[in-house]
């Protein structure tokens, strides 16, 4: 499967480095357009060195083999820019980085990231950047192969399910393993007897078979399921911890998330507190 367009906002000076390496692994999966987002405060303009910056990003998209690569400079707050050309032409998705806690406050990509995650329509990757040394903008770094390790964290919900066709989609890079984990929350079994836990372990158990079945046919060497009851939070971070996964890929909401939430709890931890990078599939 193919994902036809990808919207990459940027941040010229510290990210945009560490970032390109694994843009292009994902516009090398067959990506047909990109649009470079480049969005100013102000209106001191480009510096010669930012143009030049900017031009070595779609040259190099060009040279993954995207046949339409766009470079667009604009001036506003960037979130709202993002959102704004997301709705007016939706991309297959988002590609943002995230520096984390430790950003110091004159770099403002991190509140931008937050703000598409909770707003945006279409699916976020969200790339993991490092800050090696609080300060530095240099020192950025990033894992080049995001789909080497995948966790496909699922409560089996129409929501979850559009997650499968960017999971075959990934197959595309090569990866090594896939972790398929469902966990039976006990905060939403605690009036639940052990003999319908049970039930329910069984017949998920089944729908689990099926997916590994399905991604085993996409030629992923290593494909292993994952059941567990408990803190649905608890297990996945450990999960996470045991497995090293290099990208989770999850639904924005499950099945118990309420309509006027924007983002899942469990998906907002998951995000705010994985170490690997994320995709959160609407």
């Amino acid at each position: 499967m193919m994902k036809d367009s990808m919207l990459v906002p940027l941040e010229l000076h510290g990210a945009a480095g560490a970032m390109v390496p694994a843009v292009e692994e994902i516009a090398r999966l067959g990506v047909k357009r990109v649009e470079l987002l480049y969005v100013e405060a102000t209106d001191a303009g480009l510096l010669a060195r930012d143009q030049k910056m900017l031009n070595d990003w779609k040259n190099r998209m060009e040279a993954c083999g995207v046949t339409d690569v766009n470079v667009e400079v604009a001036k506003g707050i960037p979130w709202l820019e993002i959102l704004e050309r997301a709705e007016a032409a939706p991309p297959s998705l988002i590609v943002m980085g995230s520096h984390g806690k430790s950003l110091i406050s004159r770099m403002l990509l991190g509140s931008q990231t937050e703000n598409v995650l909770h707003q945006a329509q279409v699916p976020l990757l969200i790339l993991r950047i490092s800050i090696m040394k609080e300060g530095d903008p240099t020192t950025c770094t990033l894992n080049t192969r995001i789909f080497q390790r995948i966790l496909y964290l699922t409560d089996l919900s129409a929501e979850a399910q559009r997650c499968i066709p960017f999971i075959e989609w990934m197959a595309g890079a090569k990866p090594n393993q896939l972790v398929i984990m469902h966990v039976q929350d006990t905060r939403r079994l605690w009036t639940t007897s052990q003999d319908q836990i049970l039930e329910f372990n069984q017949k998920d158990a089944k729908r689990l078979a099926d997916l590994k079945a399905r991604f085993e046919s996409l030629a992923i060497p290593q494909v292993v399921t994952e059941l567990v009851t408990g803190n649905a939070i608890d297990e996945i971070l450990a999960v996470e911890d045991s497995f090293q996964p290099t990208i989770i890929v999850m639904g924005a909401k499950g099945r118990t998330s309420s309509v006027s939430s924007l983002l899942g709890g469990v998906t907002e931890t998951v995000v705010h507190r994985a170490g690997a990078h994320v995709m959160v599939v609407r």
